[in-house]
């Protein structure tokens, strides 16, 4: 398969880009919220992190052979795996989990820890989802196996 990049040509010069961001700083200003995570956002940090590697300890280092309780824990991580990537990963490498580069940085490559890749994920969802989101055979989101 050939990746041909799309080109977008307006017709009509116009400011949209710069009226959508003015919009997005007032609804900021407007609502008083912030920008990057507050104290929830680290607690659910911790929450997480902790409920997907405390699993990860008992099944690495206590010996498990209660096959039940074996899967009960993998079953935890899973869903933790897939919160840290969601929530944790994702707001971390769009930039807006912290307005310092270098949290943003060691955040989203927590990705790495529970078996994906921040690079895959950077060009996969930020290059392709993001530039082309829904048009097909573009956004890799759209070509996701039928289980996604």
């Amino acid at each position: 398969m050939t990746f041909t990049p799309l080109k977008y040509k307006a017709k009509i010069p116009t400011d949209f880009f710069k009226i959508l961001k003015d919009r997005i700083d007032n609804y900021f200003i407007v609502t008083n919220k912030l920008r990057f995570a507050d104290h929830r956002m680290y607690l659910k940090t911790l929450v997480m992190l902790f409920t997907y590697f405390i699993p990860f300890y008992f099944i690495v280092f206590e010996n498990i052979q209660n096959t039940l309780l074996y899967l009960i824990l993998w079953s935890i991580m899973g869903v933790f795996m897939a919160g840290i990537g969601l929530s944790i990963m994702h707001d971390a490498i769009h930039g807006s989990y912290s307005k310092h580069k270098f949290i943003n940085k060691i955040l989203g490559e927590v990705i790495n820890f529970v078996g994906g890749a921040s690079i895959n994920w950077k060009i996969q969802h930020n290059v392709l989802h993001h530039t082309y989101t829904n048009i097909e055979e573009y956004d890799h989101d759209l070509d996701a196996p039928w289980i996604l």
